[in-house]
């Protein structure tokens, strides 16, 4: 089991950049395995781009696996997303891991684009498929229902993807067979996330692979800003979760200062 650091991207304190680098910075020193960002648009006036901030990231660390979680493609053009991973990954030194999801309507219809969920889950699915033709290093001609790329070839650049949605739907799953991992999100009917139990992990990773998952693909699990005991993540493991994500968002900065150099529950 591998424990991250799980951050927005938005408000006072997480609209900070320079906060969310030291964050990860610290959380790298504490033995944390990997520092993750959200990637929202509209949400509150201070808003931290997570590629930018991640880039940073990169920069002032050396061993933790980073990555937005997730990045909507849907409103995003597949070729620059290519670009922008391969060059956080090459940054990085192979550190990089691509959450991939629908996103939200709200940085849809804020700007005018479609945000109906068959669309979304069109260029969701197409999108991703765009972005490993042009991560292969091969020449990629694409013509698809929504894309098209003619004549384009980058350098080969592997980045792990992990697909992402809101579980039991089957948007989580709408990328599997492209991904390396999952990223399941349950909603706790209040517009918060609730944390799975080790019965539905084992469900979503069932699901996951049914979908066209690999089978010793990641399972990562959002475990909130609680420190779960050593018997919750030895279930979480034994259910196929093999990454718990922690945050501590609704807490102070110095709270989850505190949080983040106790080092993760091992």
């Amino acid at each position: 089991m591998r424990f991250a650091i799980y951050v927005p991207c938005y408000g006072e304190t997480y609209g900070d950049p320079s906060v969310l680098v030291s964050l990860a910075v610290e959380a790298e020193a504490a033995g944390w395995d990997g520092f993750f960002m959200w990637d929202h648009l509209v949400a509150e006036p201070l808003v931290a781009d997570p590629w930018v901030t991640l880039g940073a990231v990169a920069a002032r660390t050396s061993r933790i696996t980073l990555g937005p979680m997730i990045t909507p493609v849907p409103r995003r053009r597949p070729w620059k997303l290519a670009v922008e991973a391969s060059t956080l990954q090459r940054l990085s030194g192979g550190r990089l891991v691509l959450g991939v999801g629908m996103g939200v309507p709200r940085d849809y219809t804020s700007f005018g684009e479609a945000s109906d969920a068959r669309s979304r889950a069109a260029r969701l699915t197409e999108g991703v498929e765009l972005v490993q033709e042009l991560l292969s290093g091969e020449p990629v001609e694409h013509r698809g229902g929504v894309f098209e790329a003619s004549g384009v070839r980058l350098a080969p650049v592997e980045v792990p993807v992990w697909t992402s949605g809101i579980w039991p739907r089957k948007v989580p799953f709408l990328a599997a067979a492209r991904a390396s991992g999952l990223f399941p999100i349950i909603q706790d009917g209040s517009g918060g996330f609730a944390v799975a139990s080790a019965e539905q992990a084992a469900l979503m990773k069932a699901e996951f692979v049914a979908a066209g998952g690999p089978v010793d693909g990641d399972l990562a699990i959002w475990g909130g800003g609680a420190r779960p005991s050593v018997a919750q993540v030895s279930e979480f493991a034994d259910a196929g979760a093999t990454w718990l994500l922690l945050d501590g968002w609704k807490a102070s900065l110095s709270e989850l200062r505190s949080y983040v150099s106790a080092g993760p529950p091992r």
